[in-house]
């Protein structure tokens, strides 16, 4: 592990608990958060690119498409939020690794499941959920557009891709071998 790493997961952290938070309190990903930390990412690998790290600008560039083309389209479909597109993007630029914007999105998304079930039994909503979903799934197969706009209860995909982000962090970053890292693509 080198400072630089080091340095960018402590950045990644903070900008990631901090999208948590505010994601779980208002249910929001702010711009006031995810832009300056995509520019704060690019400067910093220009930086080091600059002063003769193995990565710089274009593997931050890269973790910032990594992040910004899969999950912009996502929202685009309103699929998930704008903040959540631009936290990923916020996630490759400070990482500087694409991997590291895979990883936090599967271990995002194992832990926003997660957190769908948790909600569902809290609200006692499991089988009105199911019926949902296979009414989704009957209307796209009919290529009408399924009717989830009323939606009452929702994950806050920011804490997941948080939990996500800083274990993906840590393995990718710091180079910690967890238990579950062979799940890792």
């Amino acid at each position: 592990m080198n400072t630089l790493h080091l340095t960018a997961y402590v950045l990644l952290t903070v900008v990631l608990i901090t999208a948590a938070i505010t994601d779980a309190l208002r249910g929001k990903i702010y711009n006031w958060l995810t832009l300056p930390a995509i520019l704060v990412g690019l400067v910093f690998w220009t930086t080091a690119g600059l002063l003769g790290a193995d990565q710089g600008i274009t593997a931050s560039l890269f973790g910032l498409a990594a992040g910004l083309i899969p999950f912009g389209f996502l929202a685009l479909r309103g699929w998930l939020g704008g903040g959540d597109a631009k936290l990923m993007a916020a996630v490759g630029a400070i990482s500087a690794s694409w991997q590291c914007v895979l990883s936090t999105a599967f271990y995002g998304m194992i832990v926003a499941m997660a957190m769908a079930i948790v909600i569902m039994i809290h609200h006692g909503v499991v089988k009105q959920t199911f019926q949902r979903i296979f009414g989704a799934i009957l209307s796209t197969a009919a290529r009408v557009k399924p009717d989830l706009e009323n939606e009452k209860h929702t994950v806050p995909f920011g804490a997941a891709v948080a939990v996500g982000g800083i274990l993906a962090g840590a393995e990718q970053l710091l180079g910690l071998v967890t238990p579950w890292a062979s799940l890792s693509p």
